[in-house]
């Protein structure tokens, strides 16, 4: 009686660590690579890409001016400041 208990514990602590232990794949895992197989695979069928000599394809020049424009006034008043607060742990400050 007492020996078929202590079997079921070790058996039920044995299946909590293999299901602990498991590791279930991740998008992360899942993809890792694909970014530099991308990118390979485009120096091999466009090798002269970035030596390509014309203009740029994109956007017009009126409204790449109004980007630029509306991108140099965002210099020209100082950041709002944000009410920020931080709090020092054992000399590791968390904000």
């Amino acid at each position: 009686m007492r020996q078929g208990f202590y079997i079921n514990i070790l058996i039920a602590i044995l299946f909590a660590f293999s299901v602990g232990c498991a590791k279930k794949e991740t998008r992360v895992d899942r993809f890792h690579g694909t970014s530099y197989e991308l990118s390979k695979q485009s120096q091999i069928n466009n090798p002269n890409a970035g030596i390509k000599d014309g203009p740029s394809v994109g956007l017009t020049g009126n409204v790449a001016t109004k980007v630029i424009e509306r991108y140099e006034k965002g210099f020209e008043q100082p950041p709002p400041k944000n009410k920020t607060y931080s709090i020092d742990v054992d000399g590791v400050i968390i904000k």
